[in-house]
């Protein structure tokens, strides 16, 4: 029986508030919400005709997901979760999805999570990978940077400091999907779509801030806010993000001056979408379209 699409948005959206944004406003353990969050993402079917093999990578555990056995391109993703939930397991069906739609090598990386393992740990550890890809002999122009929520904003802080420090291994294109990138949280959309987004809550980035952030380090800077960093010499850049989002000002505000610093800065917004909702692809056509986009963006860039 085929269920009325607003119907089957209306039910999502109330099993995601009940079943993840709701626990994640009561302060349990980190542990806990690791745990749900593992066991909601069971239900996303993983597609088939791809291949999964473990690897540790400067000694992170990390996961290579491929469609095919020769690809041109990798996707090097950070995945999200407020900066102490999320793991290869939560995004593995999505990110074979991804795998599968663009035909292009997906590298899904473990960093450690907070608080065991606070600023700059994360960022460290995900620089160091990317540093012994290249010593592997893997060229910046055959990766694309990828990350979801609080994985974007390690995606660009990564892509600053390689700007900074290496701007010879800057990568050939950055995707942000709906990205946490101001700490300070002072986006007006925290507060306007507080009711209306169905996974996120204020409170649990203000756990993960407080989790994240020691407490004596201004959490402004752009290493830890990338929204508050030079974006000049930036890659081509994909930025996708859900009406519905408590994040979404993270994301237009990355847009508006990313083109003030002539960034190829490419801005999707989703009717009706919450955090993260791209995950959700099986069953959301909006979701559907956000994956056909992050191809169509691949490819172009594998084609220059």
């Amino acid at each position: 029986m085929k269920i009325n699409p607003l119907m089957k948005q209306f039910i999502t959206e109330a099993v995601l508030k009940t079943s993840f944004k709701m626990p994640s406003r009561l302060n349990l353990p980190p542990t806990a919400l690791r745990f749900a969050l593992e066991q909601l993402t069971r239900v996303f079917p993983q597609p088939k005709g791809v291949e999964f093999r473990a690897l540790r990578i400067a000694g992170i555990h990390a996961e290579e997901i491929k469609p095919q056995k020769k690809s041109t391109q990798m996707i090097l993703h950070i995945h999200g979760g407020a900066f102490f939930v999320g793991s290869l397991k939560t995004h593995r069906a999505f990110l074979a999805e991804i795998a599968v739609r663009t035909q292009m090598q997906v590298l899904h990386i473990d960093y450690p999570l907070a608080p065991e393992h606070p600023y700059p740990e994360a960022s460290d550890a995900i620089y160091d990978i990317y540093q012994m890809l290249m010593d592997q002999g893997v060229q910046p122009k055959d990766i694309i940077i990828s990350g979801d929520s609080c994985g974007a904003n390690l995606a660009l802080a990564l892509v600053l400091k390689l700007k900074k420090e290496d701007p010879e291994h800057v990568p050939s294109g950055l995707i942000l999907l709906s990205p946490f990138l101001d700490l300070t949280l002072t986006s007006e959309s925290l507060r306007f779509n507080q009711k209306h987004d169905a996974l996120l809550s204020v409170e649990a980035l203000e756990a993960g801030i407080n989790y994240y952030v020691p407490k004596d380090v201004d959490a402004s800077i752009p290493e830890i806010s990338p929204i508050f960093g030079d974006f000049a010499g930036l890659p081509p850049t994909l930025v996708q993000v859900g009406s519905k989002e408590i994040l979404m000002d993270d994301a237009i505000r990355f847009e508006k001056k990313a083109k003030k610093a002539h960034v190829d800065v490419t801005y999707k917004l989703y009717t009706g979408m919450w955090h993260n909702f791209q995950m959700f692809s099986p069953w959301f056509d909006e979701a559907k379209k956000a994956i056909a986009d992050i191809a169509e963006f691949a490819h172009k860039l594998d084609q220059t």
